[in-house]
């Protein structure tokens, strides 16, 4: 029985269900609490906090003696449907409620994962990694504490280089009371072999259960991007292409409107950040948290040796703008988007050597193992460095308006000789060229119409008994002027608000020679 669907539909509670199920963890860990007490752990108004306890009750799941504290079947209800059987309270409750336990319990864990890491990797520059520290992954664990509904919920790493999710691991570890765990509990998606070797090796040194799956997030898999997972970790490329397919995949891999996803990104310009940003809404994510400089990577100077961390909540309308089993065919790789070559000659012979993303040999790590073919020397000095065509990505197809005419005049939106007359005035006033137009007169009300044109196309449908009409207008230059264009919307409209969205379309990557 899923107590917390049936309490959502009983009270038509908005909120996501998991809400439920975390009023309920908090009150079997605390044993006993007042109203006031628990919808401030739960972050609930009093009133639904109310609504939920009194459904509790009536379900035999609490009671009501000196604060709500859970029944003998409520108790039964979250060891055993919420998975908290297999934890060991006591030790959880140390950690959680003591800073000082919980600096302690990292230092411990940072040694553990500092001796136990085996047959990890050399960095690959050319596929933009960056080892993040020890310390860091081990804080990025420890986010999951700050919601207690983590337990027994599937957590799934896009792509893994820091190792995050040995960190996790070794953090679940300490609270488990048995040794029986979940084998779907954390799971990797990585396309390195040899990330996935450490990883693996690892594991299993630390007695961790994690499965990997060696995946290249460019390619379409319905099966694999199928909403299963509760918690997800991203650490994307450094570039925005990068980041709209790592975070597509993400959207497809949560459980819609319960999901968390932690998204470490690199510390941007503001005009890439309100790129970020955009990305976010546009999937119909939520931030919950802005953690800047919460990452500290080894290396990683096109980043600072920093990046921020986003904590994003899905919602059951988000959505990816690329779809799961679509492949991607964007450059995501800094080195794929900016290329560059650099000289080296061997110190010994002076022997030349051409390194870059293009190239054989792509970086000085990878000259200096496979050392200078003539003389086997491993020591290089750099000569120069090639310029290649840098990359200009602002540039578009076209300029996509989306606009919302509201409270306009009813005999303005009923009469189809009236919406033509208006529209073929708006493209002349603006200087665009009409190809041909087509309206239509809808039976009781409403017009639909469209201007071609050589610009593009010009678009409308009213909703005279609302007052309202959509309009979209699509071009491939730049409006003599926006503000006389939406200025002539409301005045011949007669509009008492306007609101709009402009949508850059077909962004290009041109080589600028």
């Amino acid at each position: 029985m899923n107590i917390a669907k049936t309490i959502k539909t009983q009270t038509n509670l908005r909120e996501p269900e998991a809400v439920i199920n975390l009023l309920l963890i908090e009150l079997y860990l605390r044993k006993q609490l007042s109203t006031k007490k628990l919808a401030h752990k739960v972050k609930l108004p009093l009133p639904i906090v109310s609504a939920i306890k009194k459904e509790l009750i009536k379900l035999d799941f609490a009671s009501e003696e000196q604060g709500t504290r859970l029944t003998r079947k409520g108790v039964l209800y979250v060891e055993q449907h919420l998975g908290w059987a297999s934890v060991n309270k006591t030790e959880y409750l140390k950690i959680v409620d003591s800073k000082e336990e919980q600096e302690h319990l990292k230092k411990e864990m940072v040694r553990e994962l500092r001796t136990g890491i085996s047959d990890r990797p050399v960095v690959a520059v050319a596929y933009d990694q960056a080892f993040a520290t020890i310390e860091t992954i081990v804080e990025r664990a420890f986010l999951l504490l700050e919601r207690p509904d983590f337990i027994n919920k599937r957590i799934l790493f896009l792509g893994d280089d820091d190792l995050s999710s040995l960190a996790v691991g070794l953090l679940l570890k300490k609270f488990q009371r048995t040794s029986t765990e979940r084998k779907d509990i954390l799971t990797v998606y990585e396309l390195s072999e040899a990330i996935i070797h450490c990883i693996e090796t690892t594991a299993n040194k630390l007695g961790l259960t994690i499965n990997c799956q060696q995946i290249d997030f460019r390619r379409g898999s319905q099966e694999r991007y199928d909403h299963q997972f509760d918690y997800i970790y991203v650490d994307p490329p450094y570039t925005l292409s990068g980041l709209k397919l790592f975070l597509s995949r993400a959207v497809s891999c949560s459980k819609l409107g319960d999901s968390r996803i932690f998204l470490s990104f690199g510390e941007k310009d503001p005009a890439n950040q309100l790129a970020i940003q955009k990305l976010f809404c546009l999937q119909n994510l939520v931030l919950v948290q802005l953690r800047p400089a919460f990452n500290q990577y080894s290396g990683a100077s096109v980043i600072g040796g920093l990046s921020t961390l986003y904590e994003l909540s899905t919602q059951t309308d988000s959505y990816a703008t690329i779809l799961a089993d679509q492949p991607y065919y964007e450059r995501i790789y800094t080195a794929e988007l900016n290329p560059r070559q650099s000289i080296y000659q061997c110190q010994n012979c002076r022997e030349t050597y051409v390194i870059g993303a293009q190239e054989p040999i792509k970086t000085i790590e990878e000259l200096k193992r496979e050392t200078c073919s003539v003389c086997k020397n491993d020591t290089f000095l750099r000569s120069a460095r090639r310029k290649q065509p840098e990359l200009k990505t602002k540039q578009y197809l076209g300029n996509h308006y989306l606009i919302e005419l509201k409270g306009g005049a009813e005999e303005k939106l009923t009469s189809v000789s009236a919406v033509e007359e208006i529209m073929l005035e708006i493209v002349r006033e603006c200087e665009l060229t009409a190809v041909t137009h087509y309206f239509h007169q809808f039976d009781p009300w409403g017009v639909s119409g469209v201007v071609i044109l050589s610009e593009s196309h010009f678009t409308i449908h009213t909703w005279p008994e609302e007052s309202y009409a959509a309009v979209d207008l699509f071009v491939c230059c730049e409006l003599p002027s926006q503000a006389h264009f939406l200025s002539l919307l409301v005045s011949m409209f007669e509009l008492k608000a306007i609101e709009y969205q402009k949508i850059n379309r077909g962004e290009l990557s041109v080589e600028i020679k």
